[in-house]
């Protein structure tokens, strides 16, 4: 019987996938959807910073109940950061003028405490607080009709655009933070959100210290009176418990 051999298995001819050819307007596309996830995702980072130094001021507010000055500076340094500014200052409004409290950057200023700026619609910090109102500038040089004040002053210290935001409390203006550029470029819509946010941290502060200093002098008041009728009360057990003089029998007679 005859069997046939059985066929010796071959090895099978593996091919290689042949690599797809890119069209040529691919390349573009590719770019195109880049882009957008580039700035999705750089968006997302400004949210989280400006998300960490909000909460990094709130911090401030929490472990100075007794003094603005650490928040203000806070304030001022992120202000200065996360809106691009070269400058920031914060004044608080004293009657008719308007004193420095917290300064960071370079533009030359008077000390904190000490440096006052007329409170006037001719510069734009005053004129913020006059109106409550946020007054963005692109560029004070060409605006001396406007802000006669601010125009001098920004050409003596070298300084173009500015943001000026109030910090309003029960709807009244007790002060600004104004931000200032070498460049006449105006602030983004997002920046100028940011700051009225950290104005509105500064108003935070402000009052807290308000409130916590009224009631110390509360507190201050109730112990000195609390004291006041300890001491009488003292006082009038000891004449209570004291033994009564003898009468003078001559006297009754």
């Amino acid at each position: 019987m005859n069997r046939r051999g059985r066929p010796k298995a071959g090895k099978a001819k593996v091919e290689r996938p042949r690599g797809r050819k890119v069209p040529a307007g691919d390349g573009a596309e590719v770019r195109d959807l880049e882009k957008p996830l580039a700035e999705a995702l750089k968006r997302e980072a400004e949210a989280r910073e400006q998300q960490t130094a909000t909460a990094e001021i709130l911090r401030v507010i929490s472990r100075s109940p007794t003094d603005t000055r650490p928040v203000f500076d806070a304030v001022a340094e992120n202000s200065a950061r996360l809106c691009e500014a070269l400058d920031v200052v914060i004044l608080r409004r004293e009657g008719k003028r308007l004193r420095l409290v917290a300064h960071h950057g370079s533009i030359l200023v008077g000390p904190i405490g000490e440096f006052f700026l007329p409170l006037v619609r001719g510069t734009a910090p005053g004129r913020s607080v006059l109106e409550g109102r946020t007054v963005h500038v692109g560029d004070l040089l060409t605006e001396a009709d406007e802000f006669p004040e601010s125009s001098e002053n920004a050409r003596r210290m070298g300084f173009r655009a500015t943001l000026c935001v109030p910090l309003l409390q029960e709807g009244a203006a007790i002060g600004v933070i104004a931000l200032r550029r070498t460049e006449a470029i105006l602030f983004t819509e997002q920046q100028v959100t940011l700051l009225e946010t950290f104005a509105a941290q500064a108003v935070i502060a402000i009052e807290n210290v308000r409130l916590f200093k009224e009631l110390e002098a509360r507190n201050h008041d109730l112990t000195e009176a609390l004291e006041q009728q300890t001491a009488t009360a003292e006082i009038l057990s000891v004449i209570a418990g004291s033994p009564t003089p003898p009468t003078d029998v001559a006297a009754t007679r």
